[in-house]
């Protein structure tokens, strides 16, 4: 399947997703079960299997993309304050923008798009990517706990309990020693895998929500310019910089390229930030990458 036929497929299962949200034959608040089964379940199931089985002789090449992750979502989040600063919006509604402007939606669009297009090679690179998201996550909830307050046990606690960490820790570590974990862990881990991208992207059709949109367009015109045109530009120029290639410049590059993070919604919610703001920037950049992936994919 070519890169074009990938995206489609995804768009199909987003619209099922949504379609299936309109016409009542599942509710909104179904997405919450299924992410559960996703993150806590299907998807440290596919990452496990994509570390236990791939070529880690390079492993600090591979550790350079998580820093350009951080490196390219500071770089987004700082454009995005400074453009809120600008326009005068309220505190919360500029951390909305900043928050969003920064994190990728590396994880559940970027894991299925970069899968579909690049194989289990290329979703290594992604995994590493992503893990630069869940740092640039774990940041903000520092930050916004020494702004707004709340409990640092919760943000610690959020990312030491994260499944999909476990399922890189543990496989990078089976790897890493060699230890066999026989014929059947390896099939039961399979079967769960393959739920992963179905799964995500109906959630993703039922999360979508455009009755915010009308009120916040400027901000999510903004934040969408910003994630989807500037990132992988930012991206392309500092692979570019640093002389990486192949799947690692070109993986970065394309997961750069993805729209707002669902869980800048959870911080959104969590510090009582702009939600409506959050909420429409995500929508607009999600279905606006559904035609910026595959233009991107061409100049790749």
């Amino acid at each position: 399947m070519n890169s074009l036929e990938t995206i489609i497929s995804i768009i199909i299962l987003v619209i099922i997703g949504y379609a299936a949200k309109r016409i009542k034959l599942l509710k909104p608040e179904d997405s919450i079960t299924l992410n559960k089964v996703v993150i806590n379940i299907a998807l440290p199931s596919l990452i496990f299997m994509a570390m236990y089985t791939a070529d880690l002789s390079d492993i600090g090449s591979l550790a350079e993309i998580t820093g350009l992750c951080i490196l390219i979502g500071t770089i987004g989040g700082l454009i995005g304050y400074t453009f809120s600063r600008i326009r005068g919006y309220p505190k919360k509604t500029r951390w909305s923008i900043t928050v969003t402007s920064t994190m990728f939606n590396s994880g559940f669009l970027g894991y299925p798009v970069v899968l579909g297009v690049f194989g289990t090679a290329g979703l290594v690179r992604a995994i590493f990517y992503d893990a630069g998201s869940t740092i640039i996550f774990i940041c903000f909830g520092i930050l916004f706990l020494l702004l707004f307050g709340g409990k640092y046990s919760e943000i610690a606690k959020r990312a030491l309990l994260f499944p999909p960490i476990w399922g890189l820790v543990l496989g990078v570590a089976v790897n890493l020693i060699h230890l066999n974990i026989g014929s059947m862990a390896p099939a039961i881990l399979k079967y769960l895998s393959g739920a992963t991208i179905p799964l995500i992207m109906i959630s993703l059709g039922l999360s979508l929500e455009v009755s915010s949109l009308k009120n916040y367009m400027e901000e999510s015109i903004a934040v969408s310019g910003i994630k989807l045109i500037l990132a992988p530009l930012i991206a392309f120029l500092l692979v570019s910089a640093l002389g990486l290639s192949g799947l690692n410049s070109t993986v970065t590059i394309v997961e750069a390229g993805m729209p707002t993070a669902m869980l800048a919604l959870v911080l959104a919610i969590t510090y009582n930030l702009d939600v409506k703001a959050a909420s429409a920037c995500i929508f607009l950049s999600t279905v606006l990458s559904m035609v910026t992936l595959p233009i991107l994919m061409l100049i790749l």
